[in-house]
């Protein structure tokens, strides 16, 4: 019987069970019949899908993360494994110590514009953000020479390392085709945003939005799916009670299992994207959030930045409006509260071009055809 190729997926910043990592990426490529390990800080011990997972320590935070590199290489090396895979900037270093040590390929994939993201870091000093910047993007290009492939999530993302790297290919952050509940649930008026969220993806207007369109439609909420950053908000913003929030029509959920997230969609009536322009890298990060409200039909609201309203407006999906103007979205959200044929209508319109334009499954093609192409190479 022919050996099954063995992927070692390796991230020391992801959570194990990571949307993009895991649920995405090692879990297709399982099911495509590879042996896939998955190295991540605080794995579960048992199988999950078929993927074989070795956990990291979690040590320290932030501060304790470079503790944990030394064993992933360890744990790396003993996997020996046909391809090996990483997903953090900071792992550039390892990722080439791996290939010269082991000999096998290995891919970065690259998920941010590394360059915009740490000038928007707060944690760093800003005295520090230009020159760290600039010295990671370089380190970035130079590493990316020397590697097997690079992943990158969208077309202009590949032509910044197309001169470093021959082999690039672009995975976009598409999300699977859901499994829905049967018969769907009846919509309710409710506005939801999936994701992290903070202040450079609405945070800041989300309470004036939330007042504006609740003076027009009292029964409205705001279902906020997922982790939220408090940094850059008034003081205090973190500390409110749950009731004050919920008294506002504003509701904080935390995260949710993957496979719960389409349901929790498809019962709402609206999608809300209100990223900030003042954030560089939503200038140019493709908007796979965007693409899982339309594939679960949801209509959509969205700030007017390049990439997410080229998407809305060519599917003809939703309204693209002023970014940092709570009056522009909350009449936007109020024209789908206001017509449910209209809105239903959009929410067709985007789901048929998400099942015919964006889904996992072709993206997941095309990292099977890399690793093969890779191995084959060797």
């Amino acid at each position: 019987m022919t050996r099954r190729l063995r992927v070692c997926v390796l991230t020391s910043v992801h959570p194990p069970l990571d949307t993009r990592v895991f649920h995405r990426q090692a879990k297709s490529m399982a099911a495509a019949e590879f042996d896939v390990l998955m190295i991540a800080p605080g794995a579960p011990a048992d199988p999950v899908s078929r993927v074989r997972f070795a956990s990291l320590p979690e040590w320290g935070g932030r501060a304790g993360r470079p503790l944990r590199w030394p064993v992933l290489m360890a744990k790396a090396l003993r996997a020996r494994a046909d391809v090996y895979h990483f997903h953090d900037p900071e792992l550039l270093p390892w990722g080439l110590l791996l290939k010269w040590i082991s000999g096998r390929p290995v891919i970065y994939d690259s998920h941010e514009y590394l360059r915009e993201d740490i000038l928007g870091k707060h944690w760093i000093p800003a005295a520090l953000r230009k020159p760290v910047a600039f010295i990671s993007d370089r380190i970035e290009k130079w590493v990316a020479r020397h590697l097997s492939a690079v992943v990158v999530v969208t077309e202009e993302m590949a032509t910044r390392f197309a001169p470093y790297q021959d082999d690039v290919v672009t995975v976009k952050n598409l999300p699977p085709s859901p499994i829905l509940p049967d018969p769907l649930p009846e919509r309710q008026p409710v506005v939801i945003y999936a994701g992290l969220m903070n202040v450079e993806r609405g945070l800041d207007i989300l309470e004036e939005t939330a007042r504006l369109v609740r003076e027009r439609h009292p029964e409205c909420e705001f279902h906020i799916l997922g982790t939220v950053e408090w940094h850059g908000m008034p003081a205090g913003s973190a500390e409110r009670s749950a009731e004050d929030w919920t008294a506002r029509g504003i509701h904080f959920l935390g995260t949710a299992p993957q496979p719960e997230v389409a349901g929790m969609l498809v019962a709402a009536a609206c999608g809300w994207l209100p990223r900030s322009p003042h954030a560089a890298n939503n200038l140019l990060a493709w908007p796979n959030k965007l693409v899982e409200y339309m594939v679960v039909g949801l209509p959509v609201v969205a700030s007017d930045l390049p990439l997410q309203a080229q998407v809305v407006n060519d599917a003809d999906c939703g309204f693209v409006v002023e970014a940092l103007s709570p009056r522009a979205h909350a009449d936007a959200i109020c024209a789908v509260l206001d017509d449910p044929v209209e809105a239903a209508r959009l929410g067709e319109n985007g789901r048929r071009v998400a099942q015919e334009q964006y889904t996992w499954e072709g993206e997941s093609a095309k990292l099977r055809s890399l690793y093969l192409r890779l191995v084959r190479a060797r």
